[in-house]
């Protein structure tokens, strides 16, 4: 009997409703009040136990002169019971396994991840370039990109870079730039102009210092790079983090 009982919980029910469905098997069709004596537990938890049982396929109930029978599964009936809810699990899994981007949604919604990529080394900040160049060219629709930089310490960094045309600009892609004052910007500027059609700077004063770090701003992505003689940058995937930046942006190009 405790084997059986075992195995029942296994199927998903408690004790109580274990100890129910045994008692009904013993029995065979009985009223609440005999299933109550047998199985040690209240008439009215029997019979709120026997219901729930019934909703859920293993035991039937009938009417006899106005009282209501229970009857449990027999075993045949038990397998085919275990079989096809095998079969609806089956069939849950393959649904469950398709909603998958419906669950990232969902989770993304409700929990803001954070993803932070560190870069050293000449070769490493180019990469974030990169990764920017590759994410433009994904994107067919009007979207923005915004940066604040030094152009001496980016040619300095890597010379040629303005000739090189390292981050093109799309005729789709809004582009606005605040950018420490530099005549390597000023020769630059035409071919900037002509590459995009929605694209606007402003200038930072010298007076106002050179900027430590520059900033570059797409999508959910925020990189900072460090342009030394052992350029270093970070990248940071986070929502909230890129609309703060913007606020600070806009306050920025407003004072300008």
């Amino acid at each position: 009997m405790q084997k059986i009982h075992e195995l029942l919980i296994q199927l998903g029910l408690n004790d109580k409703e274990a100890r129910v469905f045994l008692s009904m098997v013993k029995l065979g069709p009985a009223p609440v009040g005999k299933v109550a004596m047998n199985s040690g537990i209240t008439r009215t938890h029997v019979y709120d136990i026997a219901e729930e049982l019934k909703e859920r396929g293993f035991v039937s109930a009938v009417e006899k002169r106005g009282v209501r029978i229970y009857e449990a599964l027999e075993h045949a009936g038990l397998l085919a019971l275990i079989s096809r809810k095998y079969k609806e699990l089956e069939a849950l899994e393959k649904k469950v396994a398709e909603s998958v981007s419906d669950f990232e949604q969902l989770r993304a919604g409700a929990r803001q991840k954070t993803k932070v990529r560190f870069f050293e080394g000449a070769a490493g900040v180019l990469n974030i370039y990169e990764e920017i160049k590759s994410d433009l060219r994904k994107l067919k629709e009007p979207f923005e990109i915004i940066t604040i930089f030094s152009p001496d310490k980016l040619e300095k960094t890597f010379p040629g870079w303005f000739d090189e045309k390292h981050i093109d600009i799309p005729p789709y892609m809004i582009k606005r730039d605040i950018v420490h004052e530099s005549e390597i910007f000023s020769k630059h500027l035409k071919d900037r102009e002509k590459s995009a059609s929605q694209y606007s700077y402003k200038i930072w004063p010298k007076a106002k210092g050179e900027f430590p770090a520059d900033t570059l701003c797409w999508q959910n992505k925020i990189a900072y790079v460090e342009l030394a003689e052992y350029p270093s940058g970070v990248v940071i995937e986070n929502e909230a983090i890129v609309q703060t930046f913007k606020m600070w942006f806009e306050k920025m190009w407003e004072g300008l």
